[in-house]
């Protein structure tokens, strides 16, 4: 499993950064976590192949996760006939929007829906194919009634897995942070670092099971000198990569 932090800002894009988005390839297929970066734009700049471009997944429906949806799925719908990519999103309301925001853009022209395909999110049932397996975790970021979720992906070819936190509640209020965490190990936690601050994640740091840590989503910026600072006291790699690093697993 290979992943590329495509977009490692907060919820505000930033001179050398985009806004939440990891980029995970496996068995020749590419997958997308969150997608606030402009992934339109991205295929041609970074020369990704748009056949490969399997799904996008999403944690929840903040414009800085869900931003990019809408011009690339407009792109598959008229330009990139060849494409065929599943968008799969954690509220109805966004999924209508998405789709009313294509059509009106795009005036007299159709949903091609066999090709660009809207799922509503369901966090009971685990999302497979080939080469990945992904399951739902529900957090507590945003207010009762709309779901937020962490994800954990399992490479299926070499039983990698890699936990993305998405956005967690503030302060850590709601103890949301995933217990699997500390219960088995795993690969690698990315971790967003917006909405607490390290002294409040560090007890689930203490327990934590995984080999190396990533946090993304830093604001402000005085955090990365947080995170230095946590580095010395842990056995597992804490990193802090910048838009475009990869890592493989």
């Amino acid at each position: 499993m290979k992943l590329t932090f495509v977009g490692t800002s907060h919820g505000v894009p930033e001179k050398e950064r985009y806004c939440s988005c990891t980029m995970i390839e496996s068995g020749g297929a590419r997958y997308f976590i969150d997608a606030g970066a402009p992934l339109g734009e991205l295929v041609k700049r970074c020369d990704w192949d748009i056949r490969e471009i399997r799904a996008v997944f999403t944690t929840h429906v903040h414009a800085d996760h869900t931003v990019g949806i809408p011009h690339f799925a407009d792109l598959i719908n008229w330009f990139y006939k060849e494409a065929a990519v599943d968008f799969y999103i954690t509220e109805q309301p966004l999924i209508d929007a998405i789709k009313g925001l294509i059509l009106a853009m795009e005036p007299g022209s159709t949903l091609k829906e066999d090709r660009v395909r809207f799922h509503l999110t369901d966090p009971t049932v685990d999302w497979e194919d080939e080469n990945l397996k992904l399951h739902y975790i529900p957090t507590k970021h945003l207010p009762e009634g709309h779901p937020s979720y962490a994800i954990l992906v399992t490479e299926k070819a070499s039983g990698s897995r890699v936990l993305f936190s998405g956005d967690l509640s503030i302060r850590l209020e709601k103890s949301d942070v995933p217990t699997i965490l500390a219960e088995e190990e795993l690969d690698a936690f990315v971790c967003e670092m917006a909405h607490f601050s390290a002294e409040a994640l560090k007890p689930y740091l203490d327990a934590c099971r995984a080999k190396n840590l990533f946090f993304i989503h830093v604001a402000p910026a005085k955090k990365f000198e947080d995170i230095e600072a946590l580095k010395p006291g842990y056995r597992f790699e804490i990193h802090t990569p910048a838009d475009g690093d990869s890592v493989e697993f």
